[in-house]
């Protein structure tokens, strides 16, 4: 009987191991399947993630290839700048030109009208004057081929003139290389006032501005040089014109002012020989403003 016993607890204690056993396996099957459900909500949550950032990159690349076409765009424009500023000067030198040439047609045609009116010159006796114009240092000869034509018509108002066109220059041309400045102007301007029209009004009114500069008269000089720029652009003064008013600037004392001026000079005649005395004028002036700097 204690036998029977003993085989029914045994086989209540193997059955009582089997059972326990398989709660245990439920037990872990279930602690798997959750830590299984936590790695699929991360990896829903990591694949969300890489969307939104996927999102984001996909944005700031169509943000990035915005600003490169706006990148772009400005140097086109840029480039579009460039030329058309470097265009400004052969434009610049068109109109030029084109002023040039109308100021010499109207040249040519006061020269014709001078012609058709003239009337014979009164008969006079010549002030004796050297063949050629001769120049100042840092200044061109002037040519000699510029030959006054007698004007004719009614004369302006004032006393007759007792001497041909021609004559009252080259008396004035006389007075101012005996260095009768006075005189010189006064006869410079009466020749000026009369004949306007002529080929050498443009060299009357320069030697006025030279007879001032030569009496230390320096503004009034300038003004006279200032008026021969913008009145006859294309005489054959021009240059020594620039010159002067850039040495009269620098003896006022307006150095800047008349730098300015002798690199215009260069600009605009290199090849003149007042290009040259401008150079070494300013180089002049500039070592002087460091000596007192």
């Amino acid at each position: 009987m204690k036998k029977g016993w003993t085989g029914v607890s045994l086989v209540f204690f193997v059955l009582f191991l089997v059972l326990a056993g398989q709660d245990k396996s439920k037990k872990v099957y279930e602690l798997i399947y959750e830590d299984i459900q936590v790695l699929k909500k991360q990896l829903i949550a990591v694949e969300e993630k890489q969307n939104r950032d996927a999102a984001e990159i996909r944005l700031l690349k169509e943000q990035l290839r915005e600003l490169q076409n706006q990148v772009r765009a400005l140097q086109r424009d840029h480039a579009g700048l460039q030329e058309g500023i470097k265009s400004i000067p052969s434009h610049y030198q068109f109109l030029l030109d084109k002023i040039d040439q109308m100021n010499f047609v109207l040249a040519r045609i006061s020269e014709d009208l001078l012609v058709l009116k003239g009337a014979p010159a009164q008969p006079s006796t010549p002030v004796p004057v050297p063949a050629g114009e001769q120049p100042v240092p840092g200044e061109k000869k002037a040519p000699d081929q510029k030959k006054e034509t007698p004007a004719a018509g009614p004369k302006p108002a004032g006393p007759p003139l007792a001497l041909s066109p021609q004559d009252l220059y080259n008396t004035a041309y006389a007075d101012y290389l005996q260095g009768n400045f006075d005189l010189a102007i006064d006869g410079f301007k009466i020749y000026r006032d009369n004949f306007p029209e002529s080929p050498l009004a443009d060299n009357a009114l320069y030697w006025i501005g030279e007879c001032y500069f030569s009496q230390r008269n320096f503004e009034a000089a300038i003004e006279q040089f200032n008026d021969l720029i913008l009145n006859y652009p294309q005489s054959d003064k021009i240059a020594a014109t620039y010159l002067k008013k850039g040495f009269a600037l620098a003896e006022l004392g307006r150095k800047e002012e008349a730098v300015m001026v002798l690199k215009l000079l260069m600009g605009k005649y290199p090849l003149e020989e007042e290009a040259r005395i401008a150079q070494a004028k300013i180089k002049d002036l500039v070592s002087k403003n460091e000596r007192y700097q």
